[in-house]
């Protein structure tokens, strides 16, 4: 049996589009004999954005018998033991979608496919630098971010490393209901890029803000912002703007891949055009594939000696996940790929671009 613990509703907000790219995954998997002759039982339990719950997912998993936990957007699992009550048990926590770089630490967290909320400015910082160079400016940035909590020094730390100017980061109030000022802050920094992270929400008042206060600059925001509502709701001033994919663009490209993906998620009812969805697809790829090589005898153990020694996955992956990928900085994580996209009239339009968001190289 495969777990899953994961936000899927909550009062606050909910991201059900995890738990049906997983399902899609293993039905379409089981639909063709399962694994090893034998079908996933897969369990999601929602943890609903209360810590207590989703210590109760834990241990109910645990007692069912799970040989790994899906992750997704669980805000239980590292404000609470979640991760570390699943290693206890000898039960790996696979796929998750953690914030800050120190959550990396947890020996039981296998991030695996993504780099988590630190990914997005990997992939900003690797962006923001090919495209200076491209127009022959400056990468000079500023930040925008919502200030609740600790700030990811990611965006900071890339740039810096890659040879950009970080010129500011600027935190706001994500309950504000005017974000003007916070604009015009990032515009008289005079930066030739502003990287805007937050919620969609907020990301729109952003950038209408920064394109009607006349900013010309480069503007890059969160995948998770970039859904259609927010994209509607920045209306022209969203022309142009970066958003960074971990896969390529399975909702809309005529790759077999794609074509068969979103075949799977509409045969169970979920929506392939959300994209968080093709990173629970891809998750669940990831747990099928360490089961398939652990052969008969599928325990924690024999399942946690295949994700270690994976790779590299074909079709989903393109060859570009395997566990040699691992570095210090991210010891569990195997797949370093960005899909670079501008929008362009109202949708994410691919721009060809493929790189390693760690080293910011591109990929073949």
């Amino acid at each position: 049996m495969v777990g899953q613990i994961q936000t899927a509703e909550s009062a606050a907000a909910g991201f059900q589009e995890l738990t049906d790219g997983a399902q899609a995954c293993f039905d379409a998997i089981n639909a063709t004999g399962g694994v090893n002759g034998r079908p996933i039982d897969f369990q999601p339990c929602n943890d609903g954005a209360d810590p207590v719950q989703g210590e109760t997912c834990a241990r109910d998993l645990i007692d069912s018998g799970a040989v790994a936990v899906l992750g997704g957007v669980c805000f239980s699992c590292f404000s609470a033991p979640i991760v570390d009550i699943l290693g206890e048990a000898g039960v790996p926590y696979v796929g998750g979608l953690p914030v800050l770089p120190g959550e990396y630490a947890n020996e039981n967290f296998y991030p695996v496919t993504n780099a988590g909320g630190s990914a997005a400015l990997f992939a900003n910082a690797a962006w923001i630098m090919s495209t200076a160079e491209t127009k022959g400016v400056d990468p000079s940035v500023v930040e925008i971010y919502a200030a609740v909590g600790e700030a990811d020094p990611t965006l900071e730390q890339q740039i810096d490393k890659l040879g950009g100017e970080y010129k500011n980061r600027i935190g706001f109030d994500p309950a504000s209901a005017d974000l003007s000022s916070i604009a015009q802050q990032a515009i008289d920094e005079s930066a030739n890029f502003v990287s805007v992270q937050t919620d969609g929400p907020n990301t729109v008042k952003l950038v209408t803000a920064l394109r009607t206060q006349g900013f010309e600059g480069d503007i890059v925001i969160l995948g998770t912002a970039a859904d259609p509502q927010s994209i509607e709701g920045m209306g022209d001033a969203s022309e142009g703007v970066f958003v960074a994919a971990f896969f390529e663009d399975l909702a809309n490209t005529d790759s077999p891949d794609a074509v068969k993906y979103r075949a799977d998620l509409e045969a169970a009812g979920g929506d392939p055009g959300k994209g968080l969805s093709a990173t629970g697809y891809g998750g669940a790829f990831v747990v099928a594939t360490a089961i398939e090589a652990a052969g008969d005898d599928v325990t924690p153990e024999t399942f946690i000696a295949s994700l270690t020694s994976l790779g590299p996955i074909e079709p989903l992956f393109n060859g570009q996940l395997a566990a040699s990928n691992a570095n210090d900085d991210f010891p569990r994580t195997y797949y370093f790929v960005s899909y670079a996209n501008t929008i362009q009239g109202g949708t994410i339009t691919p721009t060809g671009e493929v790189f390693n968001f760690y080293t910011g190289e591109p990929v073949s």
